[in-house]
């Protein structure tokens, strides 16, 4: 009996070495383990791409529409627009604006009664500049080359890279996104307030569709040379109902004068390395034939 105290103190440290009883150990075992563990936080999805372009879930069937203007032909495509879907897809539809529709029903004249009440915000003559690295081009006005002279130039070229975010001057409602209109390309057509549209035409890709509400400098596409068109170039129309204005003392935040003479300088440099380049392919193209012949 005399090793019983020693036997006891020695069981005790061993199975309860910090002094505490086994049932409040055990209790506090149970109690962590069924507390439940956050998991670890997931990437976000990318909602843009590294330009600024938004991501887009799904496109719609990339159609050509090409087409022959004197003996000169060319292609209001691909189609590049993403699928109509959502609330925006829903109300294009109930106001009538799915495919050319839009342009049918509201380009020819004063906008439909149901179609303004849907364009929120207040009219302002202000229209944002559209393309923040494009340089005036081609302004307003019958200033057209050869055959096209005599027709009147409706809006303002914007030259700019391939790729170059185009960003709405205003916000408004899209009333059409698509190549449908011939010689446009990729267009987006923007209602605002007041019964005014702005024109964006020879887009690469547009990153809005019919029935989406956008805001003042929110992106509708990229500078392409879809279209009836010789270069990239941004085509801007400011219409006031059905009527066409030149929008060129309108525009805020435009480049400064030495920002776009040096973008010009830049487009030039382009023009002379793309003309350098077909001068090699002729060439090259050329000597094939001789070894072949």
């Amino acid at each position: 009996m005399r090793f019983l105290p020693l036997l006891l103190a020695t069981a005790w440290a061993l199975f309860w070495p910090s002094g505490s009883p086994v049932g409040e150990t055990a209790f506090r075992g149970v109690a962590a383990a069924s507390v439940p563990v956050a998991p670890e936080p997931e990437e976000e999805a990318e909602t843009t791409e590294p330009n600024g372009f938004p991501a887009i879930a799904a496109w719609q069937r990339p159609l050509r529409r090409c087409g022959r203007r004197g003996r000169r032909r060319f292609c209001d495509g691909p189609r590049q627009v993403p699928e109509p879907h959502g609330d925006a897809a829903e109300r294009a539809r109930r106001l009538g604006l799915e495919g050319k529709d839009g342009w049918n029903r509201v380009m020819g004249g004063a906008a439909p009664a149901d179609v303004l009440a849907e364009v929120p915000g207040d009219p302002s003559d202000d229209l944002l500049w559209p393309v923040p690295d494009g340089f005036m081009g081609r302004g307003f006005g019958h200033n057209r080359r050869r055959q096209l002279r005599h027709r009147l130039h409706r809006g303002v070229d914007i030259p700019a890279p391939v790729g170059s975010l185009v960003r709405a001057a205003q916000g408004g409602l899209v009333i059409h996104a698509d190549n449908s209109v011939s010689g446009y390309g990729n267009l987006v057509v923007v209602l605002h307030p007041g019964d005014r549209r702005t024109v964006y035409a020879h887009l690469k890709r547009s990153a809005v569709f019919a029935g989406q509400v956008v805001e003042r400098g929110q992106v509708l596409g990229e500078v392409g040379r879809t279209g009836l068109t010789y270069a990239p170039h941004l085509h801007f129309e400011y219409r006031v109902r059905a009527r066409a204005r030149n929008p060129r003392r309108r525009f805020v935040e435009r480049p400064s004068f030495d920002e776009e003479k040096a973008m010009m300088a830049d487009a030039a440099r382009r023009r002379r390395e793309g003309r350098a380049r077909l001068a090699e392919l002729r060439e090259a193209r050329e000597r094939r034939r001789r070894r072949g012949g």
